[in-house]
């Protein structure tokens, strides 16, 4: 015998699908007691047989072929939308990396070809003096350089940089401003980096001596990084002005010296100017407007101070010996000046 509905312990949905087990297995017999307990649990409240009636048609659907195939089609559509979503899914996240990719490597060939384009010359120009002659050039951008006697330099110009690098000599530079593009000059212990001035850079044998008329440089020595390329890694620089005068030695060591920036643009009015030279920078300097050149021997004489005309070069050679302790001694190939000390 079938026991009692416990009404309390089960949901309204519990109970309603437990009547349809028995009453499908009882045939609906209205004479069996069953009936009548079904009958008056459909009567003590309306919405029994509404619950019932929904658990009948959907058993009825899972008994039913055509329900089940019905079932079977949604069950299939279902998984086939929902492999169709990840599917998508997936495209998507593929799509969105492919793009930053995309964007990353067009990136890096777009600033490769912009570091080309950057480094690409738009004007090229080298410059060798003669021992004795002085010249003049414009370049292009309307900067004046006067290049001395027995000097050599070349001049690229660059979208983002204007260069030269002076190989010998001594050179006094009018810049044009251009803040864009900062004019640099380089020798091979030095680089000198200005905006706008008038400043002269002679490259000595023993150092390279800055001098500024007007404005303002910035002066740094020229290291060796470990990967062989130039460059500065200390970020050693000074600043100079009006009048200063600052020397750059090949220990990469860097002075202010007290001297006047005038005295660099001498030779511009024909003279030479020596403020406490050595023998050495007086040999090297007079070299430039000589045919004849001068090498110096033995110690070095400093302390040396003349202002002579370039034309008088000779008659203050052979004076030479009478304000300092050097001989002067001729040979076929140069004249040398030999210190007695």
């Amino acid at each position: 015998m079938s026991k009692p509905l416990n009404s309390k312990s089960l949901t309204l949905s519990e109970m309603a699908a437990r009547w349809y087990l028995r009453m499908r297995e009882h045939g609906h017999n209205q004479r069996h007691a069953e009936h009548h307990a079904f009958e008056q649990w459909l009567a003590d409240d309306p919405r029994h047989g509404a619950e019932y009636d929904s658990i009948a048609r959907a058993m009825g659907q899972l008994d039913s072929t055509e329900g089940l195939s019905k079932l079977a089609e949604a069950a299939e559509q279902h998984a086939f939308l929902a492999n169709e979503a990840r599917r998508k899914a997936k495209q998507r996240r593929l799509a969105q990396v492919m793009v930053v990719c995309f964007i990353c490597v067009a990136g890096y060939f777009t600033h490769q070809q912009y570091q080309v384009w950057q480094a690409k010359p738009v004007m090229q120009m080298a410059a060798q003096n003669p021992v004795g002659q002085i010249a003049i050039k414009t370049l292009d951008d309307g900067t004046k350089v006067t290049l001395s006697a027995k000097s050599d330099m070349e001049v690229t110009y660059y979208r983002h940089e204007r260069h030269v690098l002076l190989k010998e000599g001594e050179a006094v530079f009018e810049v044009t401003k251009d803040a864009d593009r900062p004019f640099v000059v380089e020798t091979d212990t030095a680089k000198v980096t200005v905006l706008g001035t008038r400043f002269a850079v002679n490259r000595l044998e023993q150092v390279v001596r800055v001098s500024v008329d007007h404005g303002r440089v910035k002066v740094e020595p020229k290291l060796e990084s470990t990967s062989g390329n130039a460059g500065n890694p200390l970020d050693i620089s000074r600043e100079i002005t009006n009048g200063q005068v600052v020397e750059v030695y090949p220990n990469h060591a860097m002075v202010l010296v007290n001297r006047p920036a005038s005295d660099a643009f001498a030779f511009l009015n024909g003279r030479l100017v020596f403020d406490r030279a050595d023998t050495s920078e007086i040999a090297y300097t007079v070299s430039r407007y000589r045919l004849k050149p001068v090498h110096s021997q033995g110690k070095q004489v400093r302390n040396i101070s003349a202002d002579i005309n370039i034309q008088d070069i000779d008659q203050f050679l052979r004076g030479l010996p009478n304000i300092a302790p050097v001989r002067l001694q001729e040979s076929p190939q140069y004249t040398l000046l030999n210190s007695q000390q």
